[in-house]
């Protein structure tokens, strides 16, 4: 016997159907917003030009538009308070998450995003990071007398056996430290490599968490304050009013609302 296929409830809505009026919805409660994101920008970038990134990423991935919508413009307040474009040269993403059962937009903060803002405040001279490898030339010391030497290997370089980063600022003070890959694994949350399915043969990841772990240690008016509360989670718009709060619109610098003696509150 040929078993029959459940027919679709004539007039019933497709996925992509639902999809698409799901996207519909969104385009158009955007635009009303369209005023409430361009106050949170920095000056020096405009309301119609992030509405219409944020319109290209729901289009190349429309179940972002299926995401709680507090979450969804939360998220989208958040990465505009920071002043960061999502899907654009890697500073930050959209991206939809399953949370107990509630499909949620969480913001992802890329590398780039935290070398944008880190150049943003006018004390900052110097930024490095790197990966240390079982055949590179590799020396450091903490203490008094500091030292951090590095010369990579050529050709095979082996397993990678460090990370680190450096931050420099106008007064000649450097600040770096050095982390091993399971310390970095752990500030992860057990990640490794990408967020997603891009390779990253770089490890720009890894070494993003290793930037924000340095960037801890410089002076309030230079720490990226909101971005490790931000980093990889959904947000509601009360999250980005709390980071605006902390951003100077004219500039986009990071100031330093939010943190204490011991560093960002967490929302």
């Amino acid at each position: 016997m040929t078993q029959q296929m459940p027919i679709k409830a004539q007039g019933e809505p497709t996925k992509e159907m639902q999809q698409k009026a799901a996207v519909d919805r969104f385009n158009a409660t955007l635009h009303q917003m369209q005023n409430e994101i361009a106050r949170a920008l920095p000056k020096h970038m405009t309301g119609d030009r992030f509405v219409r990134i944020v319109l290209t990423e729901v289009r190349k991935n429309p179940t972002l538009a299926l995401c709680d919508p507090l979450t969804m413009f939360g998220s989208l307040l958040t990465a505009a308070a920071l002043g960061l474009e999502p899907g654009l040269n890697g500073e930050c993403w959209l991206v939809p998450r399953k949370n107990h059962g509630t499909l949620e937009a969480q913001l992802q903060v890329g590398y780039r995003g935290v070398v944008k803002l880190f150049w943003q405040n006018p004390a900052a001279t110097y930024l490095d990071t790197g990966y240390v490898c079982e055949r590179d030339e590799f020396r450091f010391a903490k203490g008094l007398n500091p030292i951090l030497e590095h010369t990579p290997a050529e050709g095979d370089r082996g397993k990678v056996v460090r990370y680190y980063a450096v931050a420099g600022l106008n007064t000649g003070a450097r600040v770096f430290d050095v982390f091993t890959p399971d310390q970095i694994k752990a500030l992860r949350g057990g990640k490794v490599g990408s967020n997603g399915d891009i390779p990253d043969p770089e490890h720009w990841m890894e070494r993003k968490t290793a930037l924000l772990q340095v960037l801890k240690l410089m002076p309030k008016s230079t720490q990226l304050a909101s971005v490790p509360a931000a980093d990889g989670r959904a947000h509601t718009i009360s999250d980005a009013q709390q980071i605006l709060g902390g951003v100077d619109t004219s500039t986009g610098e990071v100031l330093d609302a939010g943190w204490h003696q011991d560093g960002p509150v967490e929302p």
